[in-house]
């Protein structure tokens, strides 16, 4: 009687030819990778800020060290004067914001797709674009009066401008063969928009919200250290009128993170719009 020996399977990874797979990074390992630079170059800079205050020894009203900074902004905390005045700002930005959103896309998007609205709009809209924010606080103080509403409008007049120029310029650049093709297989005007000119539009849209996140705090920043009308431009005019600068640094750092977080989400907001896109890394 003949023993038969029983053949083990063998393990994928000793197949000849086949790669082993990779190992999956956990949550803490992609978080570590993707904001790892970012708090290795904060910590550098607050070491070479104090590095500075150390070598140079400067008054303090006129830079203060990270440490007196940071207590003051925990002062400001405990009083409820940061909390008061980042909520204020914040109101204002977001609500403008919408509204330029509301308002600017589509009217990019128009203006993009028709030479004739191009021609006419470009002159004003670039005009317009260039001209100082602070002309216009003035008109708007005399129309609105010390209201929110003022700074609210003033964000909508800084931030829709660059929306508009940016929409318009995604629409102007559009892939002609893309369009072609679409048209050869019988698209129409609403589906060549759907499907070619919206989608590759998105980037530039998402460059206009950032373009005017940035300029809204300019126009928000005029108004509220113009005439006080509440937020953290009014505080950091007040710290000056002090001379306490390192409050003023502390609601100054609060409105940075202010505008970094409100970046922070259109770009999440493109990378979810545009989700369907191939992401290359170089």
């Amino acid at each position: 009687m003949t023993a038969t020996a029983t053949s083990s399977p063998t393990p994928a990874a000793s197949v000849p030819g086949r790669r082993p797979a990779k190992r999956q990074k956990s949550w803490g390992e992609r978080l570590l990778r993707k904001r790892g630079p970012g708090i290795l170059a904060f910590i550098a800079f607050i070491a070479l800020w104090q590095l500075a205050i150390l070598v140079f020894d400067p008054n303090p009203i006129l830079f203060p060290g990270p440490g007196e900074v940071t207590s003051k902004w925990l002062d400001a905390a405990a009083d409820g004067s940061m909390w008061k005045a980042t909520a204020d700002s914040a109101y204002a930005m977001i609500i403008g914001l919408v509204i330029s959103l509301v308002l600017g896309v589509p009217l990019g998007l128009w203006i993009g797709m028709s030479p004739t609205a191009d021609l006419i709009t470009s002159p004003y809209l670039w005009g317009f674009f260039a001209m100082p924010r602070i002309a216009l606080a003035p008109l708007m103080i005399l129309w609105l009066g010390f209201t929110t509403d003022v700074k609210i409008w003033l964000v909508v007049l800084s931030a829709i401008i660059p929306i508009i120029l940016s929409c318009k310029d995604g629409v102007q650049t559009a892939d002609e063969s893309m369009l072609r093709a679409a048209r050869s297989f019988g698209a129409n005007k609403l589906q060549l928009f759907g499907k070619v000119i919206a989608p590759g539009t998105l980037p530039f849209i998402a460059s206009g919200i950032r373009n005017g996140i940035s300029r809204g705090f300019v126009g928000l920043l005029v108004i509220e250290l113009m005439v006080g009308t509440g937020g953290i431009g009014t505080e950091v005019i007040r710290s000056a009128r002090d001379l306490d600068t390192a409050r003023m640094f502390a609601f100054t750092a609060t409105l940075i993170v202010l505008a970094l977080v409100l970046v922070s989400l259109s770009r999440r907001l493109e990378s979810y719009a545009s989700r369907w896109r191939e992401e290359v890394v170089l």
